[in-house]
């Protein structure tokens, strides 16, 4: 409760870009310590806890602000700015890992990121950022299917836990700050002059393109996640209420999709082309 109120939420981005900061640190610092053996799902979940309470209840006001809107323009104002502090928070969560893994000895970086290293590891990322086969349609087509799997389960912890989608934000933001982390470590260990600034922008160039319009699906995910439970808990089934929340939850859903359709894309064949330049 102490962290929370401290760091109480405020609509100004760079409050949410510290608190994502400083949430992220406190996280690796007790997950080692009481957690030495296993920490790595451990930060993740102390990543998220600050948070919980923070947006369930900006999500159940922003249900209740949407049924007395009187257009689609009226929707997607009200959901920008929410929009916009889920993106500085997953920002300041993943700058926060990239420093801590770029400056952790090597056996502690392989306990405390183990299955975020896996994970990269399995998708090519770790080394090599995007292989060349990532132009083909079969890579795209995985990419599709993996972030759509993550919009939909954004939308039901959303719909079952209110804020669980934190969970997969604190999530992503972990592996993107190891992606990053990983090029400084390694620019560290060839000894590149100012190796930490030129991993960043590095890793930077190659993740912002696609990660922006990925964060934004996950969040749109989870507003209809939190429309649905609205819907559900709140009013009658088949209510006017009910069945607008409702409509609106599946319009943002398909917002959503959309969002991951041009993150693919983009991925695929833009952040891969600027890969192979910045080599």
């Amino acid at each position: 409760m102490v962290l929370e109120y401290i760091l109480s939420f405020k609509e100004n981005p760079k409050h949410l870009f510290i608190s994502g900061f400083l949430y992220s640190t406190i996280a690796i610092l007790l997950a080692s310590a009481i957690f030495p053996r296993a920490p790595s799902m451990v930060v993740v979940t102390f990543m998220t806890l600050p948070s919980i309470y923070i947006f369930t209840k900006y999500f159940k006001e922003l249900s209740l602000e949407e049924l007395h809107s009187k257009s689609s323009w009226d929707i997607f104002r009200m959901n920008f700015k929410l929009a916009e502090n889920y993106i500085y928070l997953f920002l300041g969560m993943s700058l926060g890992i990239t420093v801590w893994f770029s400056v952790l000895p090597h056996e502690m970086l392989t306990n405390i990121f183990s299955e975020q290293i896996w994970n990269l590891e399995q998708l090519g990322r770790a080394t090599n950022l995007v292989t060349g086969a990532a132009t083909s349609g079969d890579i795209l087509s995985q990419i599709m299917f993996n972030n759509i799997r993550l919009v939909t389960l954004c939308c039901i912890m959303s719909f079952v836990f209110g804020a669980g989608s934190l969970f997969i934000l604190s999530w992503n933001a972990s592996i993107i700050g190891v992606a990053i982390g990983s090029i400084v470590y390694r620019f560290r260990t060839a000894g590149t002059e100012f190796a930490f600034f030129s991993g960043v922008a590095m890793g930077i160039s190659y993740f912002t393109l696609h990660l922006i319009p990925e964060v934004l699906a996950y969040f749109y995910g989870a507003i209809a996640g939190a429309f649905i439970s609205t819907a559900m808990m709140r009013y009658k089934p088949f209510s006017e209420q009910s069945n607008k929340l409702l409509k609106i939850a599946a319009g943002l859903f398909l917002v959503a999709i959309g969002f991951i359709v041009i993150g693919a894309f983009i991925e695929v064949f833009i952040s891969y082309n600027i890969q192979l330049f910045l080599r």
